[in-house]
């Protein structure tokens, strides 16, 4: 697994329309800002706030963790070579599964396949010299690996860091630290004959117990230990892979949990029309009543999802967020802006996980409310939200791979909806549609009331990539 993050480092991050995220001292300051635009102009989305809460200019020293998290936006902000970048993101989102199928192997060597065809363009606008690369040569035997030795979650760099406790700093301490080198080769040499000495012995001991229990149990029987062939080596690697485990996942239900205390309770509706911009409330409010009732507090939401066994075995929970802007207050206070995420609402309450985009719509979370106790009535007695509705997924874009979408209206204004909070299956993130340059006007903060046009981010997270991988 190292060779990815330097992979994208020289692949994905030297493409023109990416901005660099090193401080190159050769680069004039005004010249990196400048480059540093597209990143400053996303919208908001919970692990880019934590990392990144003064943009990416002021990061001196970038680990593998502000890799990741910037990994997670690098297609949207391309102009050039999306293809080439789309197929080496994949090929890392498919290695960091834990569990792989046939399909999800088949992806890992067709991203690769992508790449190798296209990478000729880095060599064109001079980002790459040649591809005489280790590490480059090192991930094409990455399916080979997983099919022998299995995921590469169980693979980092702890082992030689391990190994170089025992290979130099216990064969140092057990010299005399004067011309040390001989004696760590001789320690070494004597550590692995005693442990060669050592594995043998108990392999005669359990062979002598194994041929002890089968004369007991049949005296005819022939010892047949050794008769192991490369032949069924093969067989077994070959099986391995066949019965790869499939994509089921438990069926555990889905579950909204809700805050016991709101955060901003007895809101007027009037506060909720200006401060979360909700200006189609009542009349979409209206209409659900219509609907529904013969049947006002905001709360936050957690929606607790079912596990995937291709990225982890516990319940994954997803905070949705839809706060208005607090004012600065007295003293050094600080305010903080209006956060209203972004969410994918399906076609009904769901109690499975999504496979595929099919059913489900993009839409912004401007309100999570409960009505008065005395309109609490049978099925709608739990906590209902506000949305602003986009349009359905467009095709996917041949040079991205991400699916458009824009905001939709009706009758010259948001198309809106009061839902049930049990419809909404789990935050997502759009990246607004740039071009080599960006909007003046667009701040991270009000990129999604500027911006016309966006991407669903599958790349956000490997749950969403996975959804996406399925839908392809």
């Amino acid at each position: 697994m190292q060779a990815l993050p330097w992979l994208l480092r020289h692949t994905t991050l030297c493409l023109p329309g990416v901005p660099p995220i090193t401080q190159d001292k050769g680069v004039p300051p005004h010249s990196r800002q400048g480059r540093t635009t597209h990143y400053s102009r996303q919208g908001r989305t919970t692990s880019l706030e934590a990392h990144f809460k003064k943009g990416i200019s002021t990061v001196r020293q970038w680990t593998g963790t502000e890799h990741k998290e910037m990994q997670c936006v690098f297609i949207g902000l391309l102009v050039l070579s999306q293809v080439v970048a789309r197929a080496i993101l994949d090929f890392s989102y498919y290695a960091q599964l834990r569990m792989h199928t046939a399909e999800s192997l088949d992806g890992l060597e067709s991203a690769l396949a992508v790449f190798h065809a296209n990478k000729d363009i880095l060599q064109e606008l001079e980002v790459h010299e040649h591809f005489n690369i280790p590490k480059l040569h090192q991930i094409s035997h990455f399916v080979k690996s997983i099919t022998l030795f299995g995921s590469t979650d169980g693979f980092n760099t702890e082992l030689p860091e391990r190994l170089h406790i025992d290979f130099a700093k216990d064969a140092y301490r057990a010299s005399n630290k004067h011309d040390y080198e001989e004696q760590m080769a001789l320690w070494l040499q004597r550590q692995e004959a005693v442990f060669l000495r050592s594995s043998y012995l108990d392999w005669l001991s359990e062979r002598s117990q194994s041929a002890t229990a089968s004369s007991h149990t049949d005296p005819n029987c022939r010892d047949d230990l050794d008769s192991d062939s490369d032949a069924e080596i093969e067989e077994l690697q070959s099986e391995s892979r066949s019965a790869a485990p499939t994509n089921a996942s438990p069926t555990l239900p889905i579950v909204h949990v809700l805050a016991k205390t709101p955060a901003h309770p007895r809101q007027s509706v009037q506060h909720l029309i200006t401060a979360h911009g909700a200006t189609m409330f009542l009349p979409a409010l209206k209409s659900f009543l219509d609907k529904h009732m013969p049947r006002n507090n905001i709360v936050p939401v957690v929606v607790v999802t079912p596990p995937d066994p291709r990225v982890s075995d516990s319940p994954k929970q997803w905070r949705i967020r839809a706060t208005p802007e607090v004012q600065p207050g007295p003293g050094r206070k600080p305010g903080s802006p209006a956060r209203f995420n972004m969410a994918l609402i399906s076609d009904g309450v769901r109690t499975l996980n999504l496979r595929t985009f099919e059913g489900v719509r993009v839409a912004q979370v401007h309100i999570i409310f409960a009505l008065p106790r005395q309109f609490q009535v049978g099925t709608y007695s739990r906590a209902l939200a506000y949305v602003e509705w986009f349009t359905p997924l467009w095709e996917p874009d041949p040079s991205s791979g991400l699916h458009q979408v824009s905001r939709s209206t009706r009758q010259l204004h948001r198309n809106a909806a009061v839902i049930d909070i049990d419809e909404i299956f789990r935050p997502c993130h759009l990246i607004p549609k740039m071009g080599p340059s960006v909007e003046p006007g667009w701040m991270s903060v009000n990129v999604y009331e500027m911006a016309n046009d966006f991407y669903l981010n599958t790349f956000i997270d490997l749950e969403t990539f996975c959804i996406s991988a399925g839908s392809d």
